[in-house]
């Protein structure tokens, strides 16, 4: 795999990190949007977006769980990782969602969370 590397200065590298968040992606997948219009599964949107569509409400669940194993296996630690903490980050801000992490509580060590669906 090939690596680039270019340098920025600290007015882009601001502007860079504050529209990757805005996107609620890390700098790499938000380049690699930029640059090739490439979308990932595995961004916070898509979390969401599996959740309230699936069969999630008044259940206890991870992060992986709203993948299928096949998907989950496409990601790699570190960028697993990164998801989950920018998921935790925007449900954390975003309560209106009805996600919530269930604090005090671990699957096979990863973070828990609910969904309660206003009907």
């Amino acid at each position: 795999m090939a690596t680039f590397r270019f340098d920025l200065n600290q007015e882009y590298s601001e502007r860079l990190e504050a529209d990757a968040a805005a996107k609620r992606m890390n700098i790499q997948e938000y380049i690699r949007y930029k640059l090739f219009g490439e979308l990932t599964i595995f961004s916070v949107d898509e979390v969401v977006n599996r959740i309230q569509s699936g069969d999630f409400k008044n259940k206890e669940f991870t992060v992986p769980d709203v993948y299928t194993d096949e998907e989950w296996s496409q990601i790699d630690r570190g960028n697993a990782g990164v998801l989950g903490k920018n998921f935790f980050n925007h449900i954390t801000e975003h309560p209106e969602l009805g996600i919530r992490f269930v604090p005090d509580r671990t699957i096979k060590r990863r973070a828990v969370y609910s969904y309660i669906k206003e009907d």
